[in-house]
């Protein structure tokens, strides 16, 4: 990071993710309709893609950047889903086979938290490079978790959103593991 210009759009896109976030964690705990905490999540995921695709375009890649854009992916994806099933789960509107669906879209997560605690731990943060199954996780997570959301307050008898909970859990096992193998070839 010497010397970065890390003021930049594509950086205020990735901070704008952030900022969503305590968004739609409010509207959760504020029981608005789940038509506002769908696109607000939406619309941070959305950022996601436009960040990156804005600074390779634009030619303010930054190292910074790149970091701070996978912390900012993980803060929503994480905020989110723990503030569904605290305030969802209490509230008795989120039942075990909609927690199961949840749980499986984040087989990327749960596969590599173990290395990332290790990652932080060691003193030594390591980031690995973006990998394309890294991104088509991340959008299918973008698909999947809506899906599940609107058929708990819409559908709830027509189980439809468990085939994209599924695919994107294959998905995302392949990314963890993929995550898991780069921070060890980084950090050798």
């Amino acid at each position: 990071m010497k010397n970065e210009n890390i003021y930049n759009i594509p950086n205020f896109l990735t901070l704008s993710r952030v900022i969503i976030t305590f968004f739609v964690v409010y509207f959760i705990f504020n029981n608005y309709d789940i038509i506002y905490i769908v696109v607000a999540f939406v619309l941070g995921m959305i950022t996601d893609f436009l960040d990156g695709q804005i600074a390779r375009r634009f030619n303010s890649v930054t190292e910074f950047g790149r970091k701070f854009d996978i912390i900012a992916d993980r803060i929503l994806m994480i905020a989110t889903v723990l503030a569904i099933i605290i305030k969802f789960g209490s509230d008795g509107i989120l039942n075990g086979w909609y927690i199961f669906q949840i749980i499986i879209i984040l087989s990327r997560e749960i596969i590599s938290l173990p290395s990332i605690v290790m990652n932080i731990l060691s003193k030594k943060i390591i980031i690995p490079n973006v990998r394309f199954i890294g991104k088509l996780t991340t959008f299918m997570q973008a698909i999947a978790f809506p899906l599940v959301l609107l058929n708990v307050f819409y559908y709830p008898r027509i189980n439809f959103s468990i085939y994209s909970s599924i695919v994107t859990s294959l998905i995302g096992i392949i990314s963890g593991w993929a995550y898991i193998k780069d921070l060890r070839n980084k950090s050798l």
